[in-house]
């Protein structure tokens, strides 16, 4: 039931996480994988006391990778947990049937955001079309709670990409990894743009239905 190349494909896109800058590293921010064929979960880890000490980020393995179920019950024997924010992960696959892969970061131009609670405007029209237009800054919610799960499960919505989590980071999602990394990626430029052009004047913003022109719309670009 368990399959070990999706272990490794999580720890490879952790690694790349930590290459990326989107973790500062050890456990800050987190990255997990739904099987779609057994709705299992290859997430992350924490350590369990007395136990294991989790990787950095940058040289973490397969091994250290937790599979659970849509339970949040752990169902292999590695000895450590998953990461403190599986209840936001299973939120967000019970809420969106379109969502394999998770991207949890803590980079520096989406937190620059997050903590002064502001969503990031759709200002250039690869927002509208990698992230779902504006990126809403989600309620605050402890670390781990079920609470701060629900505030991100209803400021994605059901066909947004990217969310805030208020003093906290981010989440991209998407049907794979590479789909999250690019939405990672541009919500990150996206952030950039958004407050270098604040210093030049005021932002210049659209609406989702002012990007495409009307006979790509039609063309279901």
């Amino acid at each position: 039931m368990i399959k070990e190349h999706l272990r490794e494909e999580v720890a490879e896109a952790t690694r790349l996480f930590w290459e990326k800058g989107l973790s500062p590293g050890q456990d800050s921010g987190d990255t997990s994988l739904k099987d779609p064929d057994t709705g299992l979960i290859y997430i992350c880890p924490r350590p369990k006391k007395g136990v294991l000490h989790i990787p950095a980020w940058k040289i973490i393995k397969a091994e250290h990778i937790v599979v659970i179920n849509d339970a949040g019950d752990v169902i292999d024997d590695s000895g450590l947990l998953p990461t403190v924010e599986y209840p936001t992960h299973l939120a967000i696959y019970a809420a969106r049937p379109d969502v394999n892969a998770i991207v949890h970061s803590h980079a520096i131009w989406s937190s620059a955001f997050a903590v002064t609670g502001k969503s990031v405007p759709l200002i250039l029209a690869e927002q509208s079309l990698r992230l779902g237009g504006e990126v809403l800054c989600a309620d605050y919610g402890r670390v781990g709670s079920d609470e701060l799960a629900e505030n991100i499960v209803a400021a994605l919505g059901p066909d947004k990409s990217a969310v805030l989590m208020m003093n906290h980071g981010a989440v991209c999602v998407g049907a794979n990894f590479e789909e999250a990394f690019i939405v990672s990626d541009f919500l990150e430029k996206g952030a950039e743009t958004a407050l270098l052009g604040s210093l030049l004047g005021k932002l210049i913003t659209r609406k989702p239905d002012e990007i495409l022109d009307e006979k790509l719309t039609k063309a279901k670009y």
